[in-house]
């Protein structure tokens, strides 16, 4: 029950910051999302992921010479670097075995073909 109402307020949380997303693009700030420009609503809710290597997106609010909000950025972070090199280390060692399997079975199917 509890994980539910605690789910609930998460949602409302995360549809209140993209109503104030859309009012922003609405007054003409542009908004973007790993350095694209992006106006459909839809890739704003990318920003609340939490991603399996730790990265999470932070926010960038940049100010015109007139000290006017222009533009919002969001771009990956790595919260906790290690973490991060694990995941990175435990790809690069999935990759390696996927490697190691594929010339295995080349290798197989080499003498299977010479016999």
């Amino acid at each position: 029950m509890g994980e539910d109402r605690r789910r609930k307020r998460i949602q409302k949380e995360q549809h209140a910051y993209v109503d104030r997303l859309r009012h922003y693009r609405n007054k003409g700030i542009d908004i973007f999302i790993d350095g694209k420009m992006t106006r459909q609503e839809r890739e704003w809710y990318r920003i609340f992921e939490v991603r399996e290597d730790g990265a999470v997106y932070m926010a960038d609010y940049v100010n015109s010479r007139q000290g006017r909000l222009s533009e919002i950025h969001f771009d990956l972070v790595y919260l906790d670097l290690s973490a991060h090199q694990a995941w990175e280390n435990k790809k690069r060692l999935e990759d390696a075995m996927r490697k190691a399997q594929v010339q295995h079975y080349k290798t197989v199917l080499q003498k299977q073909q010479r016999s």
